[in-house]
């Protein structure tokens, strides 16, 4: 463990190191949260929950649209203003994605049935049959 510098389940031994791992970990969380500020917002406008099974889900929608508008002002920064320093951009980040690990699986139940109804697959009826040649038309000249 003392040459590796890790305890046994890879966690770092030094205080100094977790630091640097809660960073990395924060960064890759922003990166892959980058998805979901891309598309939710859109999904999140779609989902009518007082006219599904569970009605009860606007105050978890309303704090997801609220944490989606916090995390795309962030990005709008990050992309118009330069950069952020990681520290203050992963702890603004952070509320809203700890807000999406909480309430996405109402998120996802919402936006399942606000989608719109896919058209059913049609069945096939008989089974296919090969094209018969057709005789040439009679060509005048």
């Amino acid at each position: 463990m003392v040459a590796s510098s890790r305890h046994s389940d890879a966690t770092p031994l030094s205080a100094a190191a977790l630091g640097t791992a809660t960073e990395e970990f924060l960064d890759h969380a922003w990166r892959r949260f980058l998805t979901v500020v891309d598309h939710a917002p859109t999904l999140i406008d779609r989902c009518r929950p007082a006219s599904s099974l569970w009605p009860d889900d606007a105050a978890t929608l309303s704090r997801l649209a609220d944490a989606m508008t916090d995390a795309e002002s962030l990005l709008d920064e990050v992309l118009h203003s330069g950069p952020v320093p990681s520290q203050e951009r992963n702890a603004r980040a952070w509320p809203a994605i700890e807000t999406w690990l909480t309430d996405q699986e109402i998120f996802l139940r919402q936006a399942r049935v606000s989608a719109p109804h896919r058209r059913p697959a049609l069945p096939v009826a008989a089974p296919v049959r090969p094209l018969t040649a057709a005789r040439p038309a009679h060509r005048s000249h």
